[in-house]
């Protein structure tokens, strides 16, 4: 099915990809796990094509894949092999409704129409979608996406199927149906490669873990030879837990006469031609904890993050800093959001100048830039960095920036272990600064260590009994 054989991927100078030896049989399951930037997402660019049909590299080496020597000159026939599941399923929609975009694929390798309406009912019977077939892209959850994508990658019948970060952004529920689906997929004997930092949640398809470091291979394992190790031997790999973790119960720490206050009073929004809503009677924000607000995709969690920065005006209520009521303006003003899709907010041509760009607190730029670990990255263009050095890069920024209120959505996708411990810490520090920190995730991992204060909320309220799972 796929055989590597010393090889490697080159960026103008730099080394990606280093003496790459690996076989993978038809039928296998493999994760390929390891620290933000070992490898992991370069590797399946140029297993899938992308490199150098779209990004560029040169490829050294021997790589062949499903009979095929990469790269190869005839994409187009290569692909239709191959389903794609990316990290941010936005980046691989094109059409503007569900249907349309189950039906794409076909569409473009000539299926007849009746095969295509077939093919969708089936697929969409086994993956419960027929109801989210009238809805447009731009009104479905987090979670509903990546189930989206995932169904569109399934359309064809593909003979591989490789999968980056596919749980990035998905809350529990959704997490467990992307392992139903990965359960289908293992029992039609398909070949899967899964770049994946969560790993509790393939132990039911995975057959063998390939850790990265530095662009090479480390280690090689079977899935009972890793379930074999000490939680403190996985930690040392870099490797998050092999069990599902669970919230812990939280307590507000006690305020003081100095703290700073974000407060939402009688907060009501609704999107238009929509019953997505947010209602809060009343809630608040200290710098004396860090708070995290937790919840299922499409609770509200990123529109209530984007009222409280301004990016979104109530249609009633209020939000107040210290007591005085805020305008839209006021709280862009104050506020920093590191967004979930961090490619909207990367700028400049060297990360150096991205996080310098709106700093306040350049006296904070060398130990920022060592405890995320940018000191090699400075002279790098943001968009060459993968999504897990990006997400420290916006995450450097907001530190820097010097405001007020810093909200972060989901700031652990694509993170490894060691990264995300050390952005706890970052975050932890941060409270010294009086500054409000509010944290949007489904990482139970990373609430645990940062949060002293967990916010729940179910159908854009708040959950007043707060009892987490």
């Amino acid at each position: 099915m796929i055989s590597i054989s010393e090889g490697n991927l080159l960026y103008e100078e730099d080394k990606i990809l280093t003496d790459i030896n690996l076989t993978i049989k038809s039928g296998e399951c493999v994760v390929i796990c390891g620290e933000s930037g070992s490898g992991k997402s370069s590797l399946i660019r140029v297993l899938n094509g992308l490199i150098p049909e779209l990004y560029e590299g040169n490829i050294e080496g021997k790589f062949n894949v499903l009979n095929r020597t990469l790269p190869t000159n005839e994409f187009h026939e290569y692909v239709k092999d191959i389903g794609v599941v990316f990290q941010n399923p936005k980046t691989q929609f094109f059409m503007s409704d569900v249907y349309s975009e189950l039906a794409f694929s076909m569409e473009n390798y000539g299926w007849k129409r009746q095969e295509m309406r077939e093919r969708i009912q089936s697929l969409s019977d086994i993956f419960s979608l027929t109801t989210l077939w009238s809805k447009s892209m731009v009104e479905l959850s987090g979670g509903q996406k990546q189930q989206i994508a995932f169904a569109s990658a399934c359309m064809l019948p593909h003979k591989l199927f490789l999968l980056d970060e596919p749980s990035s952004n998905l809350d529990e529920k959704h997490i467990d149906i992307l392992t139903d689906y990965l359960m289908w997929l293992k029992k039609n004997n398909q070949t899967m490669i899964i770049a994946e930092h969560r790993l509790y949640y393939l132990l039911p398809v995975v057959d063998r873990f390939i850790v990265m470091k530095n662009g090479g291979i480390v280690q090689n394992m079977t899935k009972q030879e890793l379930l074999s190790y000490k939680d403190s031997e996985i930690s040392q790999l870099g490797l998050r837990s092999l069990t599902r973790p669970t919230l812990k119960q939280t307590q507000d720490t006690d305020g003081d006469s100095t703290e700073n206050q974000l407060e939402c009073l009688n907060l009501f929004f609704q999107y238009k031609n929509t019953d997505t809503s947010i209602e809060i009677e009343k809630l608040a924000f200290t710098s004396q904890s860090v708070t995290g607000i937790v919840g299922e995709n499409g609770a509200g969690k990123t529109t209530l993050s984007y009222l409280l920065t301004g990016l979104l005006k109530p249609k009633k209520g209020m939000i107040t800093y210290n007591g005085k009521r805020q305008t839209t303006k006021e709280l862009i003003s104050k506020s920093f959001l590191v967004m979930q899709d961090v490619n909207f907010q990367l700028f400049f041509e060297s990360v150096e100048k991205e996080i310098k760009a709106k700093a306040k607190r350049l006296d904070l730029f060398d130990v920022v830039v060592q405890t995320l670990q940018l000191n090699q990255l400075l002279k790098r263009h943001p968009q060459t960095l993968s999504g897990g050095e990006k997400q420290r890069v916006a995450i450097a920024s907001a530190v820097l920036s010097g405001k007020e209120i810093v909200i972060l959505d989901e700031p652990t996708s694509g993170l490894d272990l060691k990264h995300m411990i050390e952005v706890s810490d970052m975050i932890k520090k941060l409270r010294q600064f009086g500054i409000i920190l509010i944290i949007v995730s489904h990482d139970k991992e990373f609430l645990n260590l940062t949060c002293d204060h967990l916010v729940q909320m179910e159908e854009g309220k708040v959950n007043q009994n707060n009892q987490l799972e």
